[in-house]
């Protein structure tokens, strides 16, 4: 606070509150999963009153209950952990193989001529597109379990992300092999693996922090997305006549997008309730993005030489 970086902080504190969440969220879900609200009466002042689903917030239901029944903060929690693991996963993935990639590309006597070609192309192309055509096959009422469906879909994620994380790393490392104390290390017979491990990796750290949190939105901002067309992380259930789409893991951006048709109806806080939880998550990992960047922009401009 000293230095008046006040998004690094709350966004930290907002990050760890998520991942608390994360551990904790089913442990401590008002109800089981599988609680469900039906038509009941009720007395009420002398007057027999049938109530149905869905209900309003209450303080048996602090966020209401959803069309069938189902409490919305237990739906919430239980998909709290997908919500958040799967998001760090994807970003740490894409982090250490795009540093891989990066460095080994950087570290080129010349520069790769296919690799700033496939960069250039992958630049243009939405990662949204080539994430749906992959996974909407095998998603929908799949026959694999929900171990494996996640899986799937952080590997596809992670993998199409990785072109922009390495192109990243690769500017900075051809930036720094080129200054003068690197090419002394050289020229005293530093080998290859000195050069990165010593002067390229602790040139990258304050960056990587940065790319990691904001690969942490990125992967948000697809999710969302992808919710929006029926593609939920852990697979999505597709029932007929009517047609109602519906998350298997619960994790927020499918209950996003599986609740958008109550935008307009007078059960509004059924798409309220993961709008919220949605924007706070990924306003929680923008804001530690902004932070660890103004921290970065703050230390370099105090230490330029570095």
């Amino acid at each position: 606070m000293r230095n008046g970086n006040v998004s690094l902080w709350i966004g930290c504190v907002s990050v760890l509150v998520l991942v608390i969440l994360g551990i904790v969220g089913p442990w401590v879900a008002p109800y089981d999963l599988d609680f469900q609200v039906t038509v009941k009466t009720e007395e009420i002042n002398g007057k027999t009153v049938i109530t149905y689903p869905p209900l309003p917030p209450s303080p048996e239901h602090w966020l209401g209950t959803d069309k069938w029944g189902y409490d919305l903060l237990t739906l919430l929690l239980y998909g709290a952990p997908y919500t958040v693991f799967v998001t760090i996963a994807i970003a740490l993935l894409r982090v250490v193989l795009g540093t891989v990639v990066g460095l080994y590309i950087g570290m080129q006597d010349k520069p790769q001529g296919w690799w700033l070609a496939v960069e250039n192309a992958w630049s243009y192309i939405p990662i949204f597109i080539p994430v749906y055509f992959l996974l909407l096959g095998v998603n929908i009422n799949s026959e694999l379990s929900v171990a494996t469906l996640v899986t799937l879909f952080i590997a596809v994620v992670a993998v199409l992300g990785i072109p922009s994380v390495a192109g990243s790393v690769r500017q900075k490392t051809e930036q720094v092999k080129v200054t003068q104390y690197v090419l002394a290390a050289v020229s005293l017979g530093a080998g290859r693996e000195q050069i990165i491990f010593r002067h390229i990796l602790p040139q990258l750290k304050e960056q990587m922090a940065v790319i990691f949190a904001t690969e942490m939105v990125a992967t948000m901002t697809l999710t969302g997305l992808l919710g929006m067309f029926d593609l939920f992380v852990g697979g999505t259930v597709m029932t007929f006549d009517p047609v109602i789409y519906s998350p298997v893991t619960y994790e927020w951006a499918g209950l996003l997008g599986a609740s958008r048709g109550f935008v307009n109806s007078s059960a509004i806080w059924i798409f309220l309730t993961p709008l919220f939880a949605y924007i706070l998550a990924i306003s929680a990992f923008s804001l530690l993005a902004k932070g660890l960047r103004e921290k970065y922009e703050q230390t370099y401009s105090r230490t330029p030489f570095l």
